[in-house]
């Protein structure tokens, strides 16, 4: 469907044509237009092409930006070679030039496949090239070249080899004796005839005879030419037998021949390259992979990008740059080839080669570095490789491959359900693509076995495992033989043993990881030696052996002392050594070395939402330290280390060291309590000026704990307040009852507390928890920290400036319910506070974000949303979009209070991160003394009820006194509504 973007641009190409003027492609309406079919562009031979093709070259001819020739170029340049359709005449020269590289790859793949519809296409792309090439151009030739042996291919495709056939007579028939002055060139005619031939049907006998007349040139006339001739034709025998003889002859003969400088040096450096970077996985010398990657270099210095060959020269280095990144993990070197790649993919878009090779250095970026752009752009090229070519075409297993395997990673990033689904058929696809003795099978059957892996690990799906046991099984069967199928199938049957307690099964992973230890690669041995060591652990547990306990701290000791081992791959190993520790003091050394790793993995993304997903891997890291720092009876020291774990995201990395006595001196007008909860149950810390007391909350299981928040979200959404009650009873039963009364024994007041929870249990309202005799709100006025050094030296001023307070009143969102009560708490703010009021049309993100600055009090009346997968993509909607913490973060701002009267703007689902974010804790974080939300979505004239009676207080004394402010107005709404907690018990108060 043609965009109006587009129809505009097309109305515009069609006036020039008209009038002759080309500066109204200039005009800011235009640039607007282009902008977003540019970005629209799918590189399709198309009308679009065309359309895209004329208006920069217009803009070209208006304002003379090399920039603008370029895109006409790029964007012609696949009607050339895909389409039939007439280029502008000034452009052909300039498209076929940009094309050409691609036009004789495309032949190559036709030769090599016999794929009679890439032939076709190949000869008519070299027809067009011909065409728009002028005679006196010294790379005509060459191209009229290129061209016959196009054609040759699509008529031996056809049953009719007549010509070259012809041609080998006439030579054989011209071919002197020996001892002839004219034999040299007879000879080089067969062989170019034999040469053509080859080209064309592909037959191993003319290759021979290609070669045999090679040797002959060679030994008769040892030029750098006739070296280059036979090299190339002895590197290519070696492609077809993999005689590691006609390589090493090969490599010596390239590199004399690519010796001297000349036009033919740039294609001769180019095959050496390829011929050193097959021979060192022979010789397994890194030396050798490092000349292949200096040749390549060096055949890209003496280019330019417009050269035939420099898209290859780039796909080479890349390669090597690859290889070389798996091999040692040198610094740079991904970088390096993604660079590369990408340069050389903008010149030949369309080849599957290219994409594929792109695809895999964006999914190892990704892993390596975690960053989700790394994960999107692979899959958008998977995508487009997958798309790109037919079911017969020789690339579409590896293009449906990658797709499957990018779609996974991305299921395990965002979650998405059809990812997963998508990717087992995929997966599927490409394994019926394969032949039997394909030597992709066992790499293919390992990554859908992967897949399947992860339906059972994410999604819980139990026939998923033996599905996964079965695809490895029958992988490690298959040639070649890898590490790979038998490591996962170890890995897999350990979670079977899990979850079943079959001894055969971990004894089989058990002795599957031995098998490998001595050829696995030195950088996948650290997870295999982790994945022994924790079978190990669990046949101790199963056995009561010691020494196998022993053994399984030994293997992951043994990782640990590896050199350059990734740090997320030491976090894992450092919390496999807390687990085999052999006294609680190693333990808690071992989750020490964890928390110091922690601003290693989490810090290295630009992206905050990288980051948050890359700490969320780590979750309950904060609560099992403190666990182990309590073991050992240091109080102090598991405050300390609960704070490190938590406000990595927010804080910077020299505020997160603040020494326990100085939280205690912060403590002064009312203890601050963390709790944290681990499998063997919860933990207070309860922060006062007199020090930092402990207190075991057995009942606070981490699993019992999931399953209430579980089932306060389900009674919420549904206002089940029976439900909800039931709850609120057991989190006082369980924590706050145990932590008041620990906290009154002391002689404390009641009058102030500050809950500063981790984990999930930042989810549950603590604030609110009650038996219906007692409760905590009827003991004291509670409100909530992100961490315990977020607490400040003083508290703020209480008292703010009147006219200085901001309403944003949704009454009317678009796709959303109508809130009425949005227009009557306006009406409050406006007679109380003299507020200025964002309302409806006027409430747009830009206007909303400008007015922000200079708020000292905030109320954004409207709905909101959680995102379940991703909280820090939690959003209030505004007129024209969302408001996401992601928006606020870059904001520091001074505010007073932010009162956020929408829909579960402190909700998230837990999925194990201990510092949940939301949009409660954004404005906090960007600068709100006091930051008012709900945990759930409140009723509508309930939500205006409590926020009237707040700002009654507020507007008598001042935003710092609006944690009693909240109190007591829900104190208030509750005592009329007392069995109804759904209304009453989501508001919270976060800050100091």
């Amino acid at each position: 469907m043609e965009t109006r973007a587009l129809r505009e641009l097309r109305a515009c190409v069609e006036r020039v044509n008209a009038t002759g003027d080309v500066r109204q492609t200039l005009s800011d309406e235009m640039h607007a237009h282009l902008t977003e079919a540019w970005r629209e562009f799918d590189d399709e031979p198309g009308d679009a092409a065309m359309v895209l093709g004329g208006f920069f070259f217009y803009r070209w001819r208006a304002a003379d930006e090399r920039t603008d020739l370029l895109c006409a170029v790029v964007a012609l340049g696949p009607c050339l070679l895909y389409g039939d359709m007439a280029l502008p005449p000034d452009l052909g020269e300039l498209v076929a030039d940009h094309v050409v590289c691609e036009a004789e790859l495309l032949r190559r793949e036709a030769r090599d496949s016999g794929d009679a519809t890439l032939a076709a296409r190949a000869g008519r792309a070299w027809a067009r090239i011909v065409e728009a090439t002028p005679r006196d151009d010294p790379r005509f030739l060459d191209r009229r070249i290129a061209l016959a042996r196009a054609a040759g291919k699509v008529r031996a495709l056809q049953g009719d080899t007549a010509q070259s056939d012809q041609r080998i007579i006439e030579a054989r028939r011209a071919l002197v004796p020996p001892d002839h002055p004219d034999r040299l060139n007879t000879v080089l005619r067969l062989h170019l005839a034999f040469g053509e031939r080859y080209e064309a049907t592909g037959d191993v006998g003319d290759h021979e005879a290609a070669l045999e007349c090679a040797e002959e040139l060679a030994a008769a006339h040892p030029d750098d030419q006739m070296m280059f001739l036979l090299g190339e034709k002895l590197h290519q025998r070696f492609l077809r037998t993999l005689d590691p003889s006609d390589l090493h002859r090969a490599v010596g003969l390239l590199r004399r021949s690519a010796a001297p400088s000349g036009p033919e040096q740039p294609e001769r450096l180019l095959v050496l390259a390829r011929a050193l970077k097959g021979w060192w996985p022979i010789l397994q010398e890194r030396d050798v992979l490092d000349l292949a990657i200096q040749t390549a270099e060096d055949a890209e210095s003496i280019v330019d990008a417009r050269h035939e060959h420099y898209p290859e020269i780039l796909w080479t280095l890349a390669e090597g740059y690859a290889q070389r990144h798996l091999l040692t993990r040198a610094e740079g070197d991904l970088d390096r080839a993604l660079a590369a790649a990408t340069q050389a993919q903008l010149r030949v878009r369309r080849q599957a080669r290219f994409n594929l090779l792109l695809c895999d250095l964006y999914l190892e970026a990704y892993r390596h570095g975690g960053k989700s752009q790394d994960l999107f752009r692979a899959l958008a090229v998977a995508e487009n490789a997958a798309r790109g070519v037919s079911r017969d075409h020789p690339a579409k297993p590896d293009a449906l491959y990658r797709l499957g395997q990018a779609l996974r990673e991305r299921y395990e990033r965002t979650g998405s359900v059809g990812d997963l689904d998508r990717a087992v058929l995929d997966g599927r696809a490409a394994i019926e693509l394969l032949a039997p003795d394909d030597s992709r099978r066992s790499k293919y059957l390992t990554g859908l076995g992967n897949t399947y892996s992860t339906r059972f690990r994410l999604r819980g799906e139990g026939d998923a495992l033996p599905a996964a046991i079965d695809l490895y099984r029958r992988a490690a069967a298959t040639p070649p033989d890898s590490c790979a199928p038998v490591v996962e199938l170890g890995r897999t049957l350990r979670w079977r043993y899990e979850s079943t307690g079959d001894m055969a099964d971990l004894d089989e992973a058990i002795a599957l990881a031995e098998s490998r230890l001595e050829r696995v690669s030195v950088h996948d041995l650290p997870s295999l030696l982790l994945d022994l060591g924790v079978a190990r652990r669990l046949r101790s547990a199963a056995t009561g052996d010691p020494a196998e306990l022993a053994r399984a701290g030994a293997a992951v000791a043994e990782a640990l002392a590896l050199p350059d081992v990734a740090p997320r791959t030491q976090m894992r190993l450092r919390l496999e050594q807390a687990e085999t520790a052999p006294n609680p003091a190693d333990r808690l050394a071992a989750f020490e070395a964890v928390i110091d790793l922690l601003p290693r993995v989490g810090l290295r993304s630009p992206y905050e939402d990288d980051r948050q997903f890359m700490l969320s891997v780590h979750a309950g890291l904060g609560a099992r330290a403190a666990e182990a720092a309590v073991a050992v009876g240091r109080p102090e020291h598991a405050l300390a280390l609960l704070e490190l774990s938590r406000g990595i995201l927010t804080d910077p990395p020299g505020n997160l060291r603040v020494p326990a006595a100085d939280l205690c001196r912060r403590a002064a007008r009312g203890p601050i309590v963390t709790l944290s909860t681990t499998e063997n149950g919860g933990l207070a810390l309860m922060v006062t000026p007199a020090g930092v007391t402990t207190l075991p909350l057995p009942d606070l299981t981490l699993t019992e704990a999931v399953t209430r928040q579980k089932a306060l979200r389900e009674a919420a959404a549904a206002h089940a307040h029976r439900d909800i009650a039931d709850v609120l009873a057991w989190l006082w039963r369980a924590a706050c009852r145990p932590v008041l009364d620990a906290l009154a024994a002391t002689g404390w007041d009641g009058a102030r507390l500050w809950w500063c929870p981790a984990g999930v249990l930042t989810l549950l309202p603590l604030h609110a928890a009650g038996d219906g005799h007692d409760s905590v709100m009827a003991r004291t006025v509670s409100s909530y920290l992100p961490t315990a050094r977020a607490m400040p030296h003083a508290p703020a001023s209480s008292t703010a400036p009147r006219g200085r307070a901001l309403v944003v009143a949704m009454t009317n969102t678009p796709g959303e319910a109508r809130l009425r009560a949005a227009a009557s708490e306006a009406s409050t703010l406006t007679r109380l506070l003299g507020a200025t009021v964002l309302e409806n049309d006027r409430a747009t993100r830009r206007s909303v974000l400008a007015a922000l600055p200079d708020a000292r009090i905030v109320h954004f009346a409207c709905h909101a949303h959680a995102d379940v997968r991703e909280p820090a993509r939690s959003r209030l909607l505004l007129q024209d979009g969302a408001l996401t913490p992601l928006d606020l973060l870059p904001l520091r701002l001074g505010g007073d209070l932010a009162y956020l009267s929408a829909c579960s703007t402190g909700d998230v689902l837990y999925v194990g991160a201990d510092e949940p974010r939301h949009i409660t804790a954004a404005f906090h974080q960007i600068g709100f003394a006091h930051v008012v939300g709900t945990l759930w979505p409140v009723d509508d004239n309930a939500a205006a009820d409590i926020t009237d009676d707040f700002y009654e207080r507020i507007a008598a004394h001042g935003p710092g006194d609006a944690a009693r402010a909240l109190h007591d107005a829900v104190l208030r709404f509750r005592a009329t509504h007392p069995d109804q907690p759904a209304l009453w018990a989501a508001h919270l108060h976060v800050g100091a």
